[in-house]
């Protein structure tokens, strides 16, 4: 009973990996607290406006060095689609293809469109993703007995997430919204690690839902923002009636505050929190999001996390960034303040791609960890806000 408890928690780490590896990847590569779907998806809502009247194939390759999937490069060709004449004020919509290899020989593909309408009154974005995934499962909580001796474990997965905004009446920086996901996966645990002879175990399992958001945004600039806030609030339903396997709901939210410090130097504060109650699946439990720890490791109930980076610019394309950040987790949310604090601290330099955009790539040092990453998005990078 023991062994198949373990089993079935560990064929669920599916969802919580396909947060960070598919919707991250189209539109950034970092290791940065703010890697999940909505921010990606509104980055690149925001970063459309910079795409001049006719239309442009730009073609990024983006280095990825982290915990979770390990060492490699990944890449994206996006089509930035001409702006209509009769819309000022909608992003130009774009499409595009990436892809991503690692030294774990994890991979994955996938297509995403994003659209407006309307004088960005209407919002829409689609993802459509497959992918192979070398991982490690912990456990779950605190005082898990993996969480020393992870167990190794292969997942396939087939992934769609359709996302729509509508601007909120008389605002200017509100939306609303429904998404829906589906994830349907195959995985194999190397349970012989456990227990020498004993077979693999392979399974199946899909995850559906359907769920609200919110989202406010008043940042200056969505690739380098120095200030402004950013919010967002998202509610979602797990169930057989949706496509899945599993009845449980989630919620994720987080808030952002951009801060000029002088001329050349911006401080980032962000706040983040998730929640999930029923019965959760393993891989779409709330997880600790914090840089040089991978994303399996802390997982549980609640989750609350603060972090702080500063950026200053000592030439116009060159930076450097520092941040610190500090994590808690637990089976409830009251227990939150007693139990132990992860904490993740670290600095780097940062590096714009290119002289027209805040395009950056970045290199971090973390003790006992190095991590290179890339951005399509704002204050990030190697950063944690967007």
């Amino acid at each position: 009973m023991e062994t198949s408890c373990s089993i079935n928690k560990a064929l669920i780490l599916l969802h919580l990996i396909l947060l960070f590896c598919f919707m991250a990847l189209p539109l950034t590569a970092h290791a940065g607290p703010e890697d999940n779907i909505d921010e990606y998806i509104e980055d690149a809502h925001q970063g459309a406006n910079a795409v001049p009247a006719k239309g442009n194939l730009v073609a990024v390759p983006i280095p990825v060095s982290n915990p979770t999937v390990g060492t490699g490069l990944q890449a994206v060709l996006m089509y930035l689609h001409p702006k209509r004449l009769d819309d000022s004020r909608s992003p130009n919509a774009n499409s595009g293809l990436a892809g991503m290899y690692t030294d774990t020989n994890s991979w994955l593909a996938g297509i995403f469109h994003d659209n407006y309408w309307a004088e960005d009154k209407y919002r829409f974005t689609g993802f459509l993703g497959w992918g192979e995934f070398n991982l490690a499962y912990y456990g779950i909580g605190d005082d898990s007995i993996l969480r020393d001796n992870p167990i190794d474990y292969e997942l396939t997965v087939f992934s769609f997430m359709p996302q729509f905004q509508r601007r909120i009446p008389s605002t200017e920086n509100w939306f609303g919204g429904v998404h829906y996901l589906y994830i349907d996966s195959d995985n194999r645990f190397k349970t012989s690690q456990l227990i020498p002879g004993l077979p693999d175990v392979q399974g199946r399992i899909r995850s559906a839902g359907l769920g609200l958001l919110t989202t406010y945004d008043s940042r200056d600039n969505n690739y380098y923002p120095t200030q402004g806030q950013w919010f967002q609030a998202k509610w979602t339903n797990y169930g057989e009636h949706w496509g899945g396997d599993q009845g449980y709901n989630k919620f994720t939210g987080f808030i952002n505050h951009y801060q000029p410090v002088g001329s050349q130097a911006v401080l980032a504060l962000r706040g983040n929190i998730q929640a999930s109650e029923g019965d959760t699946p393993f891989f779409d439990l709330p997880f600790l999001n914090l840089r040089g720890v991978s994303r399996s490791r802390y997982q549980d109930q609640f989750t609350l996390s603060m972090h702080a980076e500063g950026r200053y610019k000592f030439r116009p394309r060159w930076g450097t960034v520092a941040f610190v950040e500090a994590g808690w987790f637990g089976d409830d949310f009251g227990n939150l303040s007693s139990s132990r604090t992860i904490v993740s601290y670290g600095g780097g330099v940062r590096w714009q791609v290119t002289k027209e955009k805040d395009l950056n790539c970045n290199s971090e040092r973390i003790p006992r960890r190095f991590c290179l990453t890339a951005v399509l998005r704002g204050l990030q990078g190697a950063s944690i806000l967007g």
